[in-house]
């Protein structure tokens, strides 16, 4: 009896291992992968950059806060096969589309700037041009998002 617990606690810490490990891959992606030759001076690193995980099809949805008086550069990158990405600026109670790279034909880059503290919604997706049908079901990438931040003059 002791054995089959020994076992099912082995299977458990093992699953729960894989799955800490899996996540953790993408980590600072926004600061190893394809944005971090958008870091510019005398910007410096935002710290609500984001890093995650991704399959084509999927949107991932974050809450950032913009301080007043800034400028601000945001860069999207993912692995090279997983391009372009399709990304959205939104508002947080109506979620009207602000901006949508769709429209400057998936660019990658968006620099702008705020007077007052501002709250938006950022969406992104994969769209994979260059993936195979296999890579599209079967796996999943990183993708980061990189905001630089200065004070205005």
């Amino acid at each position: 009896m002791k054995f089959f617990k020994y076992i099912k606690f082995i299977l458990v810490v093992s699953v729960l291992t894989t799955i800490t490990v899996h996540g953790q891959y993408c980590e600072n992606f926004h600061k190893l992968g394809d944005c971090k030759i958008d870091v510019k001076r005398p910007y410096q690193i935002f710290g609500q950059s984001r890093s995650d995980m991704i399959g084509v099809g999927y949107t991932l949805k974050y809450n950032v806060i913009f301080y007043g008086n800034k400028e601000y550069i945001m860069s999207f990158c993912t692995t090279k096969k997983y391009y372009p990405i399709h990304f959205k600026l939104l508002d947080p109670i109506s979620e009207k589309v602000i901006y949508d790279n769709k429209d400057d034909d998936y660019l990658e880059s968006l620099g702008f700037g705020i007077e007052k503290t501002k709250q938006f919604i950022i969406e992104m997706s994969i769209l994979a041009h260059d993936a195979s049908d296999i890579e599209i079901e079967e796996y999943y990438t990183c993708i980061g998002m990189l905001i630089q931040g200065k004070p205005t003059k």
